[in-house]
This record gives C-alpha cells, sequence and structure tokens, in this order.
C-alpha cells in the first residue's frame, strides 16, 4: 500500500471515529446523563446514515486531498464550512425521514463539538501518525521547480524523508572528482533516498556512476524527480518537460472502456440537466434583458480537440469581444447578472447543446480563444498537446489553479494553467473525472470559483 492510500485511509477512518465520537459527547451534554443503550439505538442509525453523506461531504470540499502545506494553511476553515453544510444536509433530512428524534438542539450542540474534534484530530493527531523517522535525502535537479519540491518536502512531516542537499547541473560540471565526493557524502550522512532529473547533460555523465554505487554497500532508493513533483503537485514541471514525457505519458485512447463511458456520461448528463434548465432559461433572459438591454446568448469560437474549431454556446455575461485579434487587446467586464451566473455556472447552460453535439466534454482542459491559442502555442513550449483530448466545461486546472488569466494574453499564468492540464491529460481516468465533478460541485456550492 502506498504512502497517499495509507494517508487517506487514516484520514477517513479518523473521521468516522470522530463523527460517533461527537454524537456519544453530544448525547452526554444534551440529557446530562451517560447515554443508554435505548438512546443510542435511536440516534446511531440517523448518524450512521449521515456519516456516509459526510464523508462525501468532506471529499468535495477537498479534505481528503493530499496534506500539502496549502492544505494545512485552510484546515480549520474547510472543517468548519464543511460541517455546517454537514448539519444543514442533516437537518433536511430529519425533516425528510421520519427518524423518531428531534434535530434541532442536538445538531447545534453537535456541530460545536464535531468542529472541536475534528480540529483537535486532523491539526494535532493526524502529525502523530506522521514518520517518526525521516530518511535522508538528496535532490540532484535544476531550476525553480526543485526549489519548490525541497521546500514542500523538508517542511511538510507528511513524507517520511527529507532533502539534505541540492546538487545542480553546474555543480556537478564545476566540482573536480564529484563522483568520489558524492560518495563520500553518501557514507557521511547516511543518505537513503537520491531523487535525481536525469535531463541536464552532466547529471546524465554521472548517472553510470550513481548506478554504480547503489551496488556498493549504499542501499539506494531511486525516484524520478519528474514523477515526484507529479505526485507531489499533481502538475507537471513545465520547465522540466521534454519530448520524451510526452512519448511516455501521452496516448490518444487511454482505454476503450473509459472512453465508451465518459461519452455516454457525457450525453446521459447533458439530457438530465437540460430538462430541469428549461425552468431556469426564461427567468435568466429576463434578467440579463433587464439589465443593458443586449443580446441573451452568444456564439464564440474556441479550439477544440485536435485544434478544430468549434463554436460554443453560453449565456452573455460580459462585455468586451473575444472574436479575431480584438480578443488579444480587449477589457472583459462582468455585468452584475453576469457576475451571478459565472458564479454559478448556469451561463454555461446552452454549452449543453455542445456536449450532446461532442464538441465538449463536461471534463477537460477548457478550450481557448483561437486568437490567444495561436499566441500561446508560439510563446510556450508544447501548448497545443492540450488539444490532444476533447475540451471541458471544468477541467482539473479550473479546480486546482483559481488563479486562471482572464482575458488578454498572460503567458506566466497560462504556464500555470498549462501544468495541471498535462497532469489531466496524463493521468485522465474515470475516477479523476468524478474528482473533479465533484471539486466542481464544491466550488459551486462555497461560491469560490473563478
Amino acid at each position: 500500500m502506498g504512502e497517499r492510500a495509507r494517508e487517506l485511509i487514516t484520514l477517513i477512518l479518523g473521521d468516522i471515529i470522530v463523527f460517533n465520537l461527537a454524537l456519544w459527547i453530544t448525547l452526554l451534554v444534551r440529557y446530562f446523563e451517560w447515554p443508554d443503550a435505548d438512546r443510542l439505538a435511536i440516534h446511531v442509525p440517523p448518524f450512521l446514515t449521515f456519516t456516509g453523506v459526510w464523508l462525501i461531504s468532506f471529499f468535495i470540499s477537498g479534505l481528503y486531498d493530499k496534506h500539502t502545506n496549502l492544505l494545512k494553511k485552510s484546515l480549520v476553515s474547510k472543517i468548519l464550512r464543511a460541517q455546517v453544510i454537514n448539519v444543514v444536509v442533516a437537518g433536511m433530512l430529519f425533516f425528510i425521514i421520519p427518524f423518531g428524534i428531534t434535530p434541532k438542539t442536538n445538531l447545534i450542540i453537535y456541530l460545536v463539538i464535531s468542529l472541536i474534534l475534528l480540529s483537535v484530530w486532523r491539526l494535532q493527531m493526524v502529525p502523530l501518525l506522521s514518520p517518526k523517522q525521516r530518511h535522508k535525502a538528496i535532490l540532484i535537479a535544476d531550476g525553480e521547480a526543485a526549489i519548490e519540491l525541497a521546500d514542500e518536502i523538508n517542511n511538510n512531516d507528511r513524507y517520511n524523508y527529507y532533502f539534505t542537499r541540492i546538487i545542480d547541473e553546474e555543480t556537478i560540471k564545476k566540482t573536480p572528482d564529484f563522483a568520489q565526493k558524492f560518495r563520500s557524502l553518501v557514507e557521511k550522512e547516511k543518505i537513503e533516498v537520491v531523487v535525481v532529473d536525469s535531463r541536464g547533460e552532466s547529471i546524465k555523465t554521472f548517472l553510470p556512476m550513481l548506478f554504480d554505487l547503489s551496488f556498493l554497500k549504499f542501499a539506494f532508493t531511486f525516484l524520478d524527480f519528474n514523477r515526484l513533483y507529479e505526485d507531489t503537485f499533481d502538475s507537471v514541471p513545465m520547465s522540466m518537460l521534454q519530448y520524451d514525457w510526452f512519448i511516455d505519458n501521452i496516448s490518444q485512447s487511454k482505454t476503450a472502456i473509459y472512453d465508451v463511458i465518459k461519452r455516454t456520461v457525457d450525453v446521459v448528463g447533458a439530457v438530465v440537466l437540460a430538462v430541469p434548465s428549461l425552468i431556469l432559461l426564461p427567468l435568466i433572459a429576463v434578467a440579463i434583458k433587464y439589465e443593458d438591454r443586449g443580446p441573451l446568448l452568444y456564439t464564440t469560437e474556441r479550439v477544440g480537440q485536435f485544434n478544430k474549431l468549434i463554436t460554443i454556446y453560453k449565456f452573455r455575461t460580459m462585455t468586451g469581444r473575444d472574436k479575431g485579434q480584438e480578443a488579444l487587446q480587449t477589457v472583459h467586464e462582468n455585468t452584475k447578472v453576469g457576475l451571478f451566473l459565472r458564479k454559478t455556472r448556469l451561463d454555461e447552460l446552452p454549452q449543453l447543446f455542445n456536449v450532446l453535439k461532442g464538441d465538449l466534454s463536461f471534463i477537460g482542459p477548457r478550450p481557448e480563444m483561437p486568437a490567444l491559442a495561436e499566441v500561446y502555442a508560439k510563446e510556450i513550449p508544447y501548448y497545443n498537446t492540450r488539444h490532444f483530448i476533447k475540451p471541458g466545461l471544468s477541467g482539473w486546472a479550473q479546480i486546482n489553479n483559481f488563479d486562471v488569466p482572464r482575458g488578454g494574453v498572460d503567458v506566466p499564468r497560462t504556464k500555470t494553467k498549462l501544468s495541471y492540464d498535462l497532469f489531466y491529460l496524463a493521468r485522465r481516468s474515470f475516477l479523476l473525472d468524478l474528482q473533479i465533478a465533484f471539486k466542481t460541485i464544491s466550488t459551486i456550492i462555497m461560491r469560490t470559483g473563478t
């Protein structure tokens, strides 16, 4: 079982225990007596039902994401938001399902107690379950991505190793008798893990000697830098990309079964969502027309799969233009109605037609304007690779990187977005699509989408 799987199982089991312990303490506080068998028999079945719902809510809220430093900083606020939603959902279920108990006071007490217990469990006890011994490691790589990886791993106790040294291309090139000095360093510091990016010329020259060292008395664990970076940040290190990455990671079809399931979900989902959207259409139309008398819908060209131009349909939410070269200079401003529609994703309801047509999928890289894509293809290496698969209404970049570019050319932010798009391209699967769908729902509920 891998480190990520162990962490996930630990968190889920711990949360289940906390949910039930919070219920027991709630009953103790509420009735000022030790909960007897009869009282537990009344309360445990509904709260066990809620536990399943709450675990899904925690997943959607990102509480089962990797415990990176970024997640740790927002952990308490995430727990609070998730528990408030959980209690509201539980209250609704109490009124829908005749459980036979009065929920109001119990739920309020439960919210306070569970919040305290979950915070203690996640912030105080989970770190205690982290590896007590952290093995020493050396990182042999160049660039900002190497520094970023070392900073994340060295400052987070979820990992069972840490980097004592970062050795770059220049150091290998300028250090006389580097192999012997490296051997002495490994022996002196008792290095157990070596992470290597094999793309630098000097590093490539050193690899045979490093390989030979591993067969001496040194029991190395070798890790590939690019794979480790992707597993850590769920994105691809753009500065390290070369053509061999695409040969290793990109295929036109992951599996025939995946393709069939994905298309079936798209068609069925579009039909199911189209029915209730018919009720909303007149209300949205009146709101848009009332604000500025402008057009209700607009059609625009985007770059689809294999760089084919597609026409997509949306409710108008902004001023400005995004057609032709005017898209490079235009300033887009949300209308008041448009801001609400974008936050709730209601502006994208007309794109259900695009999904049925097959131009878009529910999940995939967001389609780009042709004029911007042309610029990015020249400025950013491998940019057109994102057009290898069908674009989608929501994607891995959208749920992981809220600082996405909006209007006009923005190369730095687009590079970051591309790093997530390429990660999805390489790792796409039904489970990853499901995760993106849940997280998209979360951004709509929490009103954090951009």
